[in-house]
């Protein structure tokens, strides 16, 4: 049986037309926020289609923007537009290796999709387990949660950092 270990006390993002999804550590409960950027008639902006910053919940609940190093090495996105499919091929810059896409379906709205426990899913929010003893934070799990495409029943998987 899997364990799950997000922090159930910590807030969630209110739903917008903009949240993609949102990941959330151990350390404390701010949170960085994925959202979409739109054009005025509601199409994804094809030069920025994502922005990515803090939502600081441990303080004001202020907005901040990212470090570069942050955007660099630890929570920043690199988009590519796959014309024949209509949406963006997503890459979080700590996780090269997992697939996520970026599909419009309808204007102003937009959702993140991954293979989540082997099931097509629509990411929801993801949670980070890392070890803080050393210079730099080892992540050490994983764990992704959202809402299969085809069955509509909630998905979740741990992925064990080696």
């Amino acid at each position: 049986m899997v364990v799950f270990s997000q922090n159930e006390k910590y807030p969630i993002p209110p739903k917008t037309n903009t949240l993609l999804f949102y990941i959330q550590r151990n350390h404390n409960s701010n949170t960085i926020i994925y959202d979409a950027m739109y054009d005025e008639k509601g199409n994804l902006d094809d030069d920025e289609p994502i922005i990515v910053y803090w939502r600081r919940y441990d303080e004001q609940s202020q907005k901040m923007e990212l470090r570069n190093i942050e955007k660099w090495y630890a929570y920043g996105v690199d988009w590519e537009k796959v014309e024949y499919k209509k949406m963006y091929s997503i890459k979080l810059v700590a996780d090269k290796k997992h697939k996520f896409w970026l599909k419009q379906l309808a204007p102003f709205k937009s959702v993140i999709i991954t293979t989540i426990n082997n099931e097509l899913s629509v990411l929801d929010h993801i949670y980070i387990y890392a070890d803080n003893s050393g210079m730099w934070p080892t992540v050490k799990y994983i764990e992704l949660f959202g809402k299969s495409i085809k069955t509509k029943e909630k998905t979740c998987e741990k992925l064990i950092i080696d």
